[in-house]
């Protein structure tokens, strides 16, 4: 059977689904055809409503699937009535509409009382979704596949009335997790995986592994972790959520993909995390390592989770990058807001230790979480310049539904439900309200935070940066909403000045590189830039390596 999959993602950042090209691979082992509509404005041109009717009403597909954060989910229920309609118009029978993704997983009650789809998928969906697929094929109107949520009769009610009532369907219980030993090597083909690796300069994404064991109240795995064990009647321990792809299959993958596309410069594991089992990153590091492969990697760990053994294994297998959840420099905001229970000294040490290896070093913040405070936001900026992280990627806290997060936000009156149905991304603004005057001030911190950081960095060490960076601080802080809004589009151009003076005089800074949220440290960037492998610029002291960099940087103007 044919099934054609859908996949909402405009105004956000440009990616590979990891979760369609798994479904898609199994489909198509299994002998079904798929192909995809992918939505994303950095891959013109992006197909309209009218351009989907048509590739359905041509192609013929037999089922039509989705794949939404929430973010996307109200484009995609747009996309759903659309059809539902113009299928109506025309007196053709539309394919069943299948839902599935972070959105649908956090609230699938909420979900299939929309009233629009036929069948909301929860959880990982590998081997229920071909389940689904050949019962459709077969002329049924299944009703009780696992880790779906289909109406009582196999039938959607024929009036689009919203809320339906909970009555009306069918929440099954999910299925086992997939075995990721048995799975096919992901279907890359299903996107326009060279076009897209060309977008984003060569960095290319794959999975080693899946699952999570900790309980951070922002992400989704909690709530997954929480509804397997409730409904499969089992201890956590014995789920099986946390599973690892054999080092010899994604050795094969890798390969595979090298065989098949240009320009790959870096492979991203992405992982929740790849450090979490000690021996499966060994074992991937030698496996990598003995295999020649000759491109970088980066992988993501935890600030409580990187075993030297680990550390030197990744080092000398070519890691480029270690990301850390850091997510915000307030001990009790951590503890008491996030769920994640680790110190200062526990990231401190972990990013000397990953340098210390030749592994440059990323965090991941979120500025705006609910209940933190005025000054636990500086907490954070001190930190970040007290460690001399390698980058770091500033984000504004979304709540997800279904979350323990957004929960909390809920229930401290943070939540402006409006603006949460309107945002896209995780970048440009928040829909949580902490009053105008600290609202402003969140927005300048996300924008700027590598002139903050950097502005800070003499409070920690001989940082000469900082007086240049400080009246520009100062100057941001002191602005109106009007002033901000007029000066906030000059940020790059400001940046790439004030970095060019910092690096003319080989003063250690951070300059927003790559996209707009992300600081990094000048030693990595000017190498990179230079053509030179950061592990061997590492090797010199930061003074003398930045003096040879700033000379190669004004001569070239690369800054």
């Amino acid at each position: 059977m044919r099934v054609l999959f859908v996949y909402p993602n405009l105004y956000t950042q440009m990616g590979f689904n990891h979760g369609l090209a798994s479904l898609s691979a199994v489909l198509k082992q299994a002998g079904h055809e798929t192909r995809l509509v992918n939505l994303n404005e950095n891959l013109p041109p992006v197909p309209t409503h009218e351009d989907l009717w048509r590739e359905i009403v041509e192609w013929g597909p037999g089922a039509i699937g989705f794949s939404c954060l929430t973010q996307q989910y109200r484009a995609a229920v747009e996309i759903a009535r659309f059809l539902r309609r113009r299928a109506a118009e025309e007196g053709r029978e539309l394919p069943p509409l299948v839902v599935g993704g972070v959105h649908p997983t956090m609230v699938p009650e909420e979900t299939m009382a929309e009233g629009v789809w036929d069948h909301v998928g929860v959880g990982e969906c590998e081997d229920a979704l071909l389940a689904l697929i050949e019962r459709i094929e077969r002329g049924e109107r299944p009703s009780d596949v696992p880790n779906f949520l289909s109406w009582k009769d196999g039938a959607r009610p024929e009036r689009e009335v919203a809320p339906v009532a909970s009555d009306r369907w069918i929440h099954n219980k999910v299925g086992e997790f997939p075995n990721l030993a048995e799975l096919p090597i992901p279907d890359y083909e299903l996107f326009d995986v060279q076009r897209i690796t060309d977008q984003k300069h060569g960095w290319f994404g794959l999975l080693s592994s899946r699952g999570c064991p900790y309980r951070c109240t922002y992400c989704l795995n909690h709530k997954i972790v929480d509804r397997y064990h409730d409904e499969l009647e089992r201890p956590v321990p014995d789920l099986g959520f946390f599973r690892y792809r054999p080092p010899a299959k994604l050795v094969e993958e890798i390969q595979w993909v090298l065989a098949r596309y240009r320009g790959i410069g870096t492979f991203i594991f992405d992982d929740d995390l790849f450090t979490q089992s000690a021996p499966h990153a060994i074992a991937i590091a030698d496996a990598y390592r003995e295999a020649k492969i000759d491109v970088p990697f980066v992988v993501n760990s935890h600030v409580k989770r990187l075993d030297p053994r680990v550390a030197k294994a990744l080092g000398e297998a070519g890691c480029k990058i270690l990301k850390l959840g850091i997510e915000s420099g307030s001990p009790r905001v951590r503890k008491e807001v996030l769920q994640r229970f680790m110190t200062d000294t526990d990231i401190l040490k972990t990013v000397e230790a990953a340098e210390k290896n030749g592994l440059h070093t990323s965090g991941f913040l979120m500025v705006g979480l609910p209940y933190e405070t005025h000054e636990e936001r500086w907490q954070t900026v001190d930190l970040l310049a007290k460690s001399g992280i390698g980058r770091f990627r500033t984000s504004l806290f979304f709540p997800f539904p279904g979350t323990e997060s957004h929960r909390l936000a809920l229930q401290g009156g943070y939540i402006r439900p409006e603006q949460e149905l309107k945002l896209t991304d995780f970048t440009e603004s928040s829909c949580l309200d902490f009053g105008s005057e600290e609202n402003l001030f969140i927005d300048k911190l996300a924008t700027c935070m590598p002139w903050f950081v950097t502005s800070r960095m003499d409070r920690f060490r001989a940082a000469p940066a900082s007086a240049r960076y400080r009246p520009w601080v100062e100057q941001v802080l002191a602005m109106d909403e009007t002033e901000w809004a007029a000066f906030k589009p000059t940020v790059r151009d400001v940046d790439r000045e004030l970095a060019l003076e910092a690096s003319r005089a080989a003063e250690l800074h951070y300059s927003i590189r790559y996209n707009a949220f992300m600081g990094v440290r000048s030693d990595f960037y000017l190498a990179e830039e230079q053509g030179i492998e950061w592990n061997t610029a590492a090797a010199k002291p930061i003074p003398d390596r930045l003096r040879d960099l700033a000379l190669a940087a004004a001569a070239d103007e690369v800054c």
